[in-house]
């Protein structure tokens, strides 16, 4: 029989007490709220080593065709020969449904060149790079809060007239600072 021993939850660090039936095994206290944390630890650590598997999964389970009606109810009548007719399914899955702007695309046309594993292995793909480049995108956006503050009104002018910029207008010497020659 196994020994009771204490041991620290590895979630709130609180001393706790497994159960006989776990043994070493348990490593969360009863709690239900470290329990869930755990749990969903695990769950981001064997996605984190399994990263493709619910994608190939959905994939592979869009090309079993779906199961045809009892050949019974299809011919109406129980006969000998309707039970031995294999079924005549071939009818490929709907095409992905995808998120804008990829939704406007052709994938009926994906579909029939590329067969419907392939087209969905495209979509999904297109899914990824379209998600990584927007978020590469939406990390160099500036806004800027602070320097708005400092820039003029969009009506305010110069006080300086434009005439005073221009070379041999006249109005050069006027424009200068008292104490200070033209030359």
């Amino acid at each position: 029989m196994p020994s009771r021993r204490k041991r620290p939850c590895c979630i709130c660090h609180l001393w706790f007490l497994p159960d006989n039936r776990v043994g070493g095994r348990q490593h969360t206290c009863g709690r239900p709220d470290c329990q869930q944390q755990r749990r969903r630890k695990m769950q981001a650590a064997w996605r984190a080593r399994y990263p493709d598997y619910f994608s190939g999964r959905r994939i592979q389970a869009r090309m079993v065709a779906d199961p045809p009606p009892s050949p019974l109810a299809q011919l109406g009548r129980s006969s000998p020969q309707a039970l031995s007719a294999p079924p005549t399914s071939s009818r490929p899955p709907a095409p992905l449904r995808l998120r804008a702007p990829l939704n406007r695309l052709p994938w009926d046309i994906a579909q029939s060149e590329f067969g419907p594993q392939g087209a969905d292995f495209i979509g999904i793909m297109a899914g990824l790079l379209l998600h990584e480049t927007q978020s590469e995108i939406a990390a160099y956006r500036v806004e800027i809060t602070a320097v708005t503050e400092q820039l003029r009104l969009p009506g305010a002018q110069s006080s300086i007239p434009p005439v005073a910029y221009l070379p041999g207008s006249g109005v050069e010497a006027e424009s200068h600072a008292t104490g200070i020659p033209p030359t």
